[in-house]
């Protein structure tokens, strides 16, 4: 929950305090702790996910709340969706899963070719990989589940990084909706200049 002592401890450091919301409720306890913007998770987001509204949908309906700025996330993959966002309310965006097919992301050759491999329709929300963490709903590719359930003490909740020695595919493998634009590795230098061409 949203904790006006956590806020009250970054704006004693002289920073910003914000809070990734999933509901409306969400939303407004974290402008009453004093957060300076919220980001606003739609259900589409890859790994761990807060809310089941789509962004859109949550993103009109916080925008209507406030006029402190909100970054908008969850299952954006293009430059076009991000414009589309920031046109609908948003001051910012925050993309995640196309970056895991970057050169620089700590990324198993394997998870980046499922990723490329993968579309939308091959994520699905679970809580499959909450080892340790009850009740915390995230989604991943559905071969994942499915190789875990073959190989359950391969199941966990880490992502494989480039140095996993275990059945990769049985692992956790976060992917938002916005897996349709990984279409093959790249440089993180390359997708940021890619979105940032759309708004020169």
């Amino acid at each position: 929950e949203p904790d006006p002592a956590l806020v009250q401890v970054v704006h004693a450091g002289a920073g910003l305090a914000a809070w990734q919301v999933g509901s409306t409720d969400e939303a407004r306890a974290a402008l009453d702790a004093g957060c300076d913007l919220v980001v606003v998770q739609g259900f589409e987001a890859g790994g761990h996910v807060h809310g089941d509204r789509p962004l859109d949908e949550l993103l009109a309906q916080v925008r209507a709340m406030t006029d402190r700025p909100i970054v908008a996330a969850g299952g954006i993959g293009t430059a076009a969706r991000a414009a589309a966002l920031l046109a609908a309310g948003a001051d910012a965006v925050r993309i995640g899963t196309r970056f895991l097919a970057s050169a620089e992301a700590d990324v198993h050759p394997d998870y980046a070719a499922a990723l490329v491999a993968a579309s939308a329709d091959d994520t699905v929300v679970t809580e499959t990989f909450a080892l340790g963490w009850p009740d915390a709903p995230h989604r991943v590719l559905r071969s994942s589940i499915e190789a875990s359930d073959l190989s359950p003490a391969q199941r966990l909740p880490l992502p494989p990084g480039r140095s996993f020695d275990g059945d990769v595919g049985a692992a956790a493998l976060y992917a938002g909706r916005s897996v349709d634009a990984v279409t093959g590795e790249t440089t993180a230098a390359e997708i940021v200049a890619e979105f940032a061409a759309a708004f020169v």
